[in-house]
């Protein structure tokens, strides 16, 4: 067969359609077939790993074993009945995005808390902070850090680096005027741009609670509520260290959860993957066989049936390089599925090829890279609003911050200002207002604590 990629091309033309759409199609659900066994068979032999050391917490441990039984019965048993199979796979997948966005809303806290702690640490700390590099060399560190490189992606994101990190000291109207022009960047895009965008803000405010949030993980709860209500502009030593401490225990605990999670939302989508090309793939494939070899093993193991054998790790070293050759066809031909959808899609459905193409665009966001990448979208949310819709989004999320402005302390609040700049598009329009947004955060902070805070947490930036 000839490669992929020239068949691509030639669909590109509309050149012989019948025969390469059947071609193309069958050649990159093997592509994608071969890529999600492999993919499975190496996350599954750490999840058993996990699994293992997991005997204490059962709600992770039953995650575990319902993933199990899903491989167990689609793939070793080939129970693939259609609809019964992508019901479950989603709901499966679906309670591992509402968890995980759990998670991701405790590190959102975790992380303004860390900034918030970080700036009176040197309360109680003997350093001496050097008065002369911050206020006459820091703010030429900086620019030299922010310019020496030539590419404006780095440049932008070194200065949301360097601006997530500066003493926040605008006023409240001037922090509201940036996001409203942050959110006038946005009129003429899609209502689910405008929306995401707002929703990313409100998860890094804290302002936003996922469904579940206050009953999943009560102990993380608890901890995250122990920061939460703290008084930071009063704390003592003793204080300081327990909030500390709590802060360190919070954050290696979502940080773990967080990564057992992720290779569980990796698992799904490669046995959904596997799903959805089994039946269009041409030919066997050495590797494939061998990862449903390794997949059998570690089923058998984890029932407890079958001891793991130590030759497991040699069959891993077949893999080698297999999955870098897979992505590169598949990232140097995958444009022709969109194609095929938008403009042949009535050729498609003459030679019965839909369903495969179909199922083709939905492995594409499978193995994308993001895990968590929805696969139903909502059709409004490709509309194209009046530009009125994202200056009112931008008042509600306005409105939201006032609200919880009131109630927090002056470091959580500044914390948070800080952190939501980093994530704006940048709002300087040359290097001399970058320079002069640094010399005024840094000369309007009269808090020697936070100043040497900031000046240790720069320097960790300018020198990585």
């Amino acid at each position: 067969m000839k490669n992929l990629g020239y068949i691509a091309g030639e669909i590109t033309k509309g050149k012989n359609l019948s025969e390469n759409l059947l071609k193309y199609g069958n050649g990159m659900c093997s592509m994608y077939n071969g890529l999600g066994f492999i993919k499975m068979s190496m996350n599954y032999y750490t999840v058993l790993d996990i699994a293992r050391d997991l005997q204490n917490d059962k709600d992770l441990f039953n995650m575990i074993n319902r993933l199990n039984e899903l491989v167990e019965r689609f793939v070793e048993n080939d129970e693939c009945d259609d609809y019964e199979a992508f019901n479950e796979l989603n709901s499966f997948r679906e309670q591992i995005i509402e968890i995980m966005e759990v998670i991701t809303a405790y590190v959102d806290r975790l992380r303004i808390y860390e900034h918030a702690l970080n700036r009176i640490e040197y309360r109680f700390r003997d350093d001496e902070f050097d008065k002369e590099y911050y206020n006459t060399y820091l703010t030429n560190d900086l620019m030299h850090y922010i310019l020496s490189d030539k590419d404006n992606v780095v440049i932008h994101s070194k200065i949301a680096e360097v601006v997530g990190q500066l003493p926040m000291r605008l006023s409240r109207n001037k922090f509201y005027e940036y996001l409203r022009d942050a959110f006038s960047l946005y009129h003429g895009a899609q209502k689910g741009t405008i929306d995401d965008f707002a929703y990313s803000l409100k998860t890094t405010a804290t302002i936003h609670k996922p469904e579940g949030f206050d009953e999943i993980m009560p102990e993380m709860h608890e901890l995250v509520g122990l920061l939460e209500n703290a008084d930071y502009t009063s704390l003592d030593k003793d204080e300081y260290k327990k909030l500390h401490d709590a802060l360190q225990i919070g954050a290696e605990k979502v940080t773990d959860l967080a990564d057992y999670f992720v290779l569980l939302a990796q698992m799904v989508n490669d046995l959904y993957t596997i799903l959805l090309t089994g039946g269009y793939t041409v030919g066997e494939v050495e590797e494939t066989n061998l990862a449903f070899s390794i997949i059998e093993q570690i089923v058998m193991a984890h029932n407890g049936k079958d001891e793991l054998s130590e030759d497991i790790l040699e069959d891993f070293t077949q893999f080698e390089g297999k999955q870098e050759r897979i992505l590169s066809v598949i990232s140097q031909c995958d444009y022709a599925v969109d194609m095929v959808i938008d403009e042949y899609k009535e050729e498609a459905e003459k030679c019965n090829l839909l369903t495969v193409y179909e199922a083709l665009k939905k492995v594409s966001l499978l193995q994308s890279g993001s895990d968590f990448v929805e696969l139903e979208k909502d059709k409004s949310s490709e509309e194209v609003p009046q530009d009125l819709y994202a200056d009112e989004v931008c008042e509600s999320l306005i409105d939201d911050l006032k609200t919880f402005f009131e109630s927090a302390s002056v470091p959580v609040r500044r914390a948070v200002m800080a952190t939501l700049l980093s994530q704006l598009p940048v709002f300087f329009n040359n290097t001399d207002e970058i320079q002069n947004y640094i010399n005024v955060s840094l000369m309007q902070c009269t808090d020697e604590a936070e100043a040497a805070a900031t000046v240790e947490v720069l320097k960790l930036i300018i020198n990585s």
